[in-house]
């Protein structure tokens, strides 16, 4: 009866299939077969959700701090508009804890993502809600390990008006402190940099 359905027919063209109709139990024969459609069609929408969360989950990472401080220098963050990398792993930490994957849901109904929590309404569309949409992306592209298009993004966001003031988590946590303890350890071209911000 189902040998002709494809799991695609099945997702995208949904059809129902014909039955003889042989007075009630011809009604009864239909009735099964529709039963037993909307079940196939059902399971392959759950292996199709499933397969694709288990591709999200294998393109996430949470750095380690040395190695993502290595991507952010090679990407031309140290000293962008005067910030350090220090600067960016402390808001990276206290953001997401280093993971590309983390989402967090604001009571306005907006969303951040990724590891520098860029918020929907702003940076990039996550299809749900109202954006301005200002680094041009969508936003499931800031939750993989490939952080580029997220560093492009968060340097249009300091070159706005409140810089890095823009991170809430950037001034209780790291403005005015010694940032030098970011870079311990990390073999590097990036000198830790120990002087305090005032501006």
């Amino acid at each position: 009866m189902f040998r002709n359905l494809s799991l695609r027919s099945l997702l995208i063209e949904p059809r129902v299939p014909e039955y003889p109709v042989h007075g009630e139990s011809g009604a009864r024969s239909q009735l099964v077969g529709l039963v037993v459609d909307v079940i196939m069609r059902a399971w392959g929408t759950v292996i199709v959700i499933l397969t694709m969360l288990m591709v999200a989950t294998v393109d996430t990472k949470i750095y380690g701090r040395c190695n993502l401080a290595m991507k952010l220098e090679k990407a031309g963050l140290n000293g962008f508009l005067g910030y350090s990398i220090g600067d960016w792993l402390c808001v990276a930490h206290y953001e997401s804890g280093f993971d590309t994957s983390f989402v967090d849901h604001n009571p306005d109904g907006s969303s951040e993502y990724g590891i520098f929590q860029l918020n929907s309404a702003w940076w990039c569309d996550n299809g749900i809600t109202p954006t301005l949409n200002l680094c041009h992306m969508e936003c499931r592209d800031l939750l993989n390990r490939h952080i580029l298009d997220d560093i492009m993004c968060v340097k249009q966001v300091v070159s706005s008006r409140n810089g890095m003031n823009a991170w809430d988590s950037w001034t209780r946590h790291c403005y005015g402190h010694d940032l030098s303890e970011w870079l311990k350890g990390c073999n590097m071209h990036a000198k830790p940099d120990a002087k305090i911000m005032t501006s």
